[in-house]
């Protein structure tokens, strides 16, 4: 085949479109090495640090609210082992209230359930307090998703400052037996425990006094749940 010669203006185009590429590689390697727009990536978890927190961020969101995330993040304020609990009994938290509010015993006597349910208001725990709580009392609700929020509310908006418990009676009385009608009652142990419990409002310094006087029942099993309280409050100056 006959060799063509390109003419002048070809050899210049040429030229041209090289130096164009030797660019467009010089510009490739600065992006690999620095990042786009001269931007050095970030380097975290597998090379998507940006990314992660981003998804981490989202979990937080789902997590807040109701129910064990599926992330299992936590979201009580309970304190160290060691620390003194805020029942006020003087003891560690982790002999003291922390084995009633992790489910592994029971409350033995009305008082200790007065000083645990204290210590999961404290330490924002509400499902201690709805499984203390009577079904067949006065302050059971059935709608537990709205009642939940309802406590977590609580425990956001007030800093709980101290417990100071009276004294306890206990005797009989009866419970209207589940499924029965009319006078179909069973006799069943009830004690009432008086308390005294402080606490203000977060962003303000009024403290608040909180007089009560609870009445449990004590079930078959042995377990002391909270019925009903007959309450009082006081403002300090």
């Amino acid at each position: 085949m006959r060799r063509v010669r390109q003419p002048m203006m070809m050899a210049d185009t040429g030229e041209k479109q090289h130096e164009a590429r030797k660019q467009q590689a010089k510009a490739r390697r600065v992006i690999s090495q620095e990042g786009k727009g001269g931007v050095r990536p970030t380097r975290g978890l597998n090379g998507y640090a940006a990314k992660a927190k981003k998804t981490e961020q989202k979990k937080v969101s789902k997590g807040q609210g109701f129910g064990k995330p599926k992330d299992k993040l936590l979201y009580d304020r309970k304190p160290p082992a060691d620390a003194p609990c805020a029942c006020g009994s003087g003891k560690p938290f982790d002999p003291c209230c922390a084995p009633l509010l992790d489910g592994i015993r029971l409350s033995a006597t009305p008082e200790e359930l007065v000083r645990s349910r204290y210590c999961a208001y404290r330490y924002r725990v509400p499902d201690y307090l709805i499984s203390t709580t009577d079904p067949e009392g006065d302050e059971w609700d059935a709608d537990q998703s709205k009642w939940k929020r309802s406590l977590l509310t609580f425990c956001d908006d007030f800093e709980f400052q101290g417990l100071e418990v009276g004294e306890t009676k206990e005797g009989s009385g009866f419970r209207q037996a589940q499924g029965a009608a009319g006078e179909g009652k069973t006799a069943c142990t009830l004690a009432e425990v008086d308390f005294r419990a402080k606490f203000c409002q977060k962003g303000t310094v009024k403290l608040t006094v909180l007089n009560e006087k609870s009445t449990f029942r004590k079930t078959d099993d042995g377990e002391w749940l909270y019925a009903k309280g007959d309450v009082e409050y006081e403002a300090q100056e």
